[in-house]
């Protein structure tokens, strides 16, 4: 592992023996954290960047990349802690006027934040818009178009960074599936989790801000078992409002499977890991299973990859 502190054309190594580093990410968030403490550190600066390695300095090697946010040095130890967010934190730090969307949502997102000079992709989502948004955030919108996603066609996403490329992925669709072999696994639980499902589906259409119709599906048998969790949907400018509403039924419904797993590893592949990737576990009876990381917690530790991660069954 070797971080590097750029700012400008200025590249500054950091890495030492006495050096605590940890980054993170979790579903719904937009970029990953990292959190930094250095003895004998030099000065870090706010927007000065910090990038993580793993091997050579070149792209295929980055692990982290983004702005320092938050700078401190102890004025006892004079160690040096430090807080820093992937680039697309800047989207949380500009607006987009109030303007007419009128096309597929995420060609439409793609479209709004390109205008800005990122480099940003995302593919179709499946569903149009034609609605007049609000001043916000760029950040705020990609979160509330994900959400309709969801809440449209049950597929989840998430932001793939690659240094300053930011790219929507459907959750799953990463090119590099890990493998993680029961030596690397130092605890495993598993279990379930209702905290994402839902019952009752009610999916509503509206003109003029007044709903001008409405179906709503439900699952009697799982409402005994653990109760009435009703969803209300906008259907936007789909008109089949029974089939959406069935569709998000089927998938709101489903009880996953969850799973909690702590491995040490030095795979440099599977040190890039992030919420909303897919995974493989070679269990100990010789399967392979499939799951989805909703959360990720990494450390560097006695020169390997030390990762807390929160899984759900694909």
């Amino acid at each position: 592992m070797r971080v590097i502190y750029g700012r400008g054309s200025d590249r500054i190594e950091l890495t030492s023996s006495g050096m605590e580093l940890n980054w993170s990410s979790s579903r719904g968030q937009l970029s990953q954290v990292c959190n930094i403490r250095i003895i004998n550190s030099p000065a870090l600066v706010s927007a000065g960047f910090l990038m993580l390695f793993e091997g050579g300095l070149e792209e295929k090697y980055q692990i982290f990349h983004g702005p320092i946010i938050r700078p401190e040095r102890n004025d006892k130890t004079g160690e040096m802690s430090t807080t820093a967010y992937e680039i697309s934190w800047y989207l949380q730090k500009n607006d987009v006027s109030r303007m007419k969307l009128s096309g597929d949502a995420g060609k439409e997102l793609e479209r709004l934040i390109r205008a800005r000079g990122v480099n940003f992709t995302c593919p179709s989502l499946g569903f149009t818009l034609k609605d007049r948004i609000s001043a916000q955030s760029y950040a705020s919108l990609f979160t509330s178009i994900m959400q309709q996603a969801y809440d449209k066609t049950g597929k989840r996403y998430f932001l793939q960074h690659t240094r300053d490329k930011l790219e929507v992925m459907r959750e799953g669709s990463n090119r590099l599936i890990p493998v993680f072999h029961p030596f690397a696994i130092l605890d495993s639980s598993t279990g379930e989790s209702i905290e994402p499902v839902y019952t009752v589906v009610r999916v509503e259409r509206y003109k003029d801000d007044k709903v001008v119709g409405s179906v709503t599906k439900e699952d009697a048998n799982l409402i005994k078992k653990i109760g009435r969790m009703e969803k209300i949907i906008d259907a936007g400018e789909d008109k089949d409002l029974s089939g959406l509403a069935n569709r998000q039924l089927a998938n709101l419904s489903k009880v996953p499977k969850t799973r909690s797993i702590s491995v040490m590893h030095n795979d440099p592949g599977a040190a890039k890991l992030r919420a909303g990737w897919l995974i493989k576990i070679a269990e100990k009876d010789g399967k392979i299973t499939d799951w989805i990381v909703t959360a990720c917690s990494a450390r560097w530790r006695s020169q390997k990859y030390a990762m807390d991660l929160e899984l759900e069954s694909r």
